[in-house]
């Protein structure tokens, strides 16, 4: 747990990848578990829409379980899904709110990586 905090306050004090060096365990199906590892590797600054999660995650035609995916993450910095938006540009759902969302992306914008 400590490892966990630490790299929240690191995220916040500017180190953006600091969440990603810090193992996440999430129990579900084999796609949904298959599809966290992969948004692990969307990086900070980095958008993906659902499509393209969809297709990293290895079922280009399962938008609405990418999407339920994100959906039911619990691990937010730790697994990405705030950095998956709808193909037209816009936020999309966000288990914490879409405030919460975009400030997380403006956050990763506003640092330069």
């Amino acid at each position: 747990m400590a490892d966990a905090v630490a790299a929240v306050e690191a995220y916040y004090a500017g180190d953006l990848a600091a969440p990603a060096a810090v193992p996440v365990r999430q129990r579900s199906g084999e796609f949904r578990q298959h599809a966290w590892d992969v948004l692990r590797g969307v990086e900070p600054g980095e958008v993906v829409t659902y499509t393209q999660y969809a297709q990293r995650s290895g079922r280009p035609a399962a938008v609405r379980a990418a999407a339920g995916a994100c959906a039911m993450n619990a691990a937010a910095l730790f697994v990405p899904c705030h950095r998956v938006l709808r193909t037209d540009g816009t936020l999309g759902g966000f288990r914490y709110g879409p405030g919460i969302k975009k400030a997380l992306l403006a956050r990763e914008a506003g640092a330069g990586v």
